[in-house]
């Protein structure tokens, strides 16, 4: 009988172990891919602090007196920041950032809607730049923050006709953003570099990481579902766009090997012919395909905009 307990409590110790490990992997790597502080994002945004160092226009701009810091609140109560430039015109850019970004990453896209002639509205997505937030979800949440946004804008001016850009994440959350009920002032929107399931996603970045265990993905996964309630197969653009009645233009880089290029191809084939317009940018790697060739950029974007009269 003594014997029989202490084997007991061997494998009562040994499972205990074992949970416990499971448990402490999938927290190491929910912070390493999806909190504020993730190592994964955290790369990013020092990759972009160089970057304004070496562009001090990008931070002169948005810090001008012409454009309003605005607040809204999300429905889980965080104090979400976004940089407001009116120009007193009747049409709106909403743009959103990427994974680890923030609105100053939209800088040359806003200055393209600016001479277009449009208002602007650059946001720092959730648990990005100085919006509150400790952890990210990669467009579900987010995609709920842009609807509140859009309210925001039309307490502004009610006759605004809107525009949605996104890039990276910020390309999925516009493309989970059409799928719902959205006012009849939002009259299209662009993804530039998008992701078509968030899951897709991460499963690509984990292949091409030091982590490149399918199992170890699995416990991610399997931890951030049941422990944060964020099923990442459930993040999908694609479910989006198909209860969509908007026209979309689809932009991405041939060379892209962090959204794979074959993305956008689900992405596009979820519109009909009539409300889809696809670009595809040669030689330009993730989030490149404005520097690669900015001309065939602008002409690609503005002739999108002509046809809805935008």
């Amino acid at each position: 009988m003594k014997i029989l307990l202490i084997i007991l409590f061997v494998l009562l110790a040994l499972v205990l172990v074992v949970l416990g490990g499971y448990l402490l992997t999938g927290w190491a790597l929910y912070r390493f891919s999806l909190s504020r502080q993730g190592k994964l994002k955290r790369g990013i945004v020092i990759k972009n602090k160089c970057e304004l160092e070496k562009r001090p226009e990008i931070e002169k701009y948005f810090n001008k007196e012409d454009f309003k810091k605005l607040t809204i609140t999300s429905t889980d109560d965080l104090k979400l920041y976004g940089f407001y430039k009116d120009s007193n015109k009747d049409r709106l850019a909403i743009l959103v950032h990427g994974y680890g970004g923030d609105h100053t990453d939209m800088y040359s896209i806003a200055q393209l809607f600016e001479e277009r002639g449009y208002d602007i509205l650059s946001f720092d997505q959730r648990a990005h730049g100085e919006s509150e937030g400790e952890g990210l979800s990669m467009g579900l949440y987010e995609h709920r923050d842009l609807l509140l946004w859009i309210n925001k804008m039309l307490e502004l001016k009610p006759n605004y006709k809107i525009v949605l850009f996104g890039i990276s994440m910020g390309a999925s959350t516009v493309c989970m953003a059409l799928g719902e009920n959205l006012p009849n002032n939002v009259i299209c929107g662009i993804e530039d570099c998008g992701y078509d399931n968030a899951n897709n996603e991460f499963i690509h970045v984990y292949s091409k990481s030091k982590i490149k265990s399918r199992f170890i993905y699995n416990i991610f996964y399997n931890y951030t579902k049941n422990t944060k309630g964020l099923d990442l197969k459930k993040v999908d653009a694609c479910d989006s766009l198909r209860k969509s009645k908007l026209p979309m233009l689809f932009i991405h880089g041939d060379l892209d090997d962090f959204v794979p290029t074959k993305m956008v191809y689900n992405l596009y084939n979820c519109l009909p012919e009539q409300r889809r317009q696809l670009y595809i940018a040669k030689d330009a790697k993730h989030t490149r395909s404005i520097d690669v060739n900015l001309t065939e950029y602008k002409r690609q974007l503005f002739t999108f905009l002509d046809k809805y009269y935008m």
